[in-house]
């Protein structure tokens, strides 16, 4: 696993931050995070969804992750779990069986994916300040794609693929840099955004094509 310069300083940073100054948008779950663990690999363990689970955002999205689902927490950057831990096992499984599926199924733009993460993240009880720092790591760092229709890749340097996911390549020190900006202070999605553009290296994908 990578060492990365500055993560020991901003683990043990993150229970201090600006207060949180503006209401959370809260979503509703439909569900339980009921999963059964299939293997006992301690590296890329595999776990099925035994039920239904539904997250409903706000704005009235539903995010719908059917039963006997296979899970593996590979949704999320390295980064993320030196951070935050194994995301099928943390202190948020609903929202990461919900993120995960929706990097898999790809039906919907992996912006709006990574905005119902941090939705799901509060409303399953993570403080907003704390979901934040999750949602930059995956704004500079986590899964993007494309699929047939939304992209001219597909016609030109990616005829032959089915689909497109990806990561960008990132200056690790500028996003560990940026994560302390984020916890310091506590700034709106929109600003998070912008200023994780400037922690990629690569943007991709056609540097890496897919990624699996």
């Amino acid at each position: 696993m990578m060492a990365i310069a500055g993560i020991d300083v901003l683990v043990l940073s993150l229970g201090a931050s600006a207060a949180d100054t503006a209401e959370p948008v809260i979503g509703s779950f439909d569900g339980e995070a009921g999963l059964e663990r299939l293997d006992d690999d301690p590296f890329v363990a595999e776990f099925k969804l035994i039920g239904e689970l539904r997250f409903r955002q706000a704005i009235g999205e539903v995010w719908e992750t059917p039963p006997n689902t296979i899970l593996d927490g590979r949704s999320v950057p390295t980064l993320f779990v030196q951070l935050f831990g194994h995301p099928l096992e943390s202190e948020f499984p609903k929202t990461a069986i919900s993120y995960e599926y929706a990097v898999k199924m790809k039906t919907r733009s992996w912006e709006d994916a990574q905005r119902m993460f941090y939705e799901a993240a509060v409303t399953e009880g993570i403080a907003p300040e704390e979901a934040k720092v999750m949602y930059t790591v995956l704004s500079a760092s986590g899964s993007r794609w494309a699929l047939h229709g939304s992209s001219s890749c597909f016609t030109r340097c990616h005829v032959s693929e089915e689909e497109l996911e990806w990561r960008p390549r990132v200056d690790h020190e500028k996003l560990v840099a940026l994560l302390g900006w984020v916890r310091a202070e506590n700034p709106k999605l929109d600003a998070i955004d912008q200023r994780a553009s400037a922690a990629i290296i690569e943007k991709g994908p056609h540097i890496f094509g897919n990624f699996r």
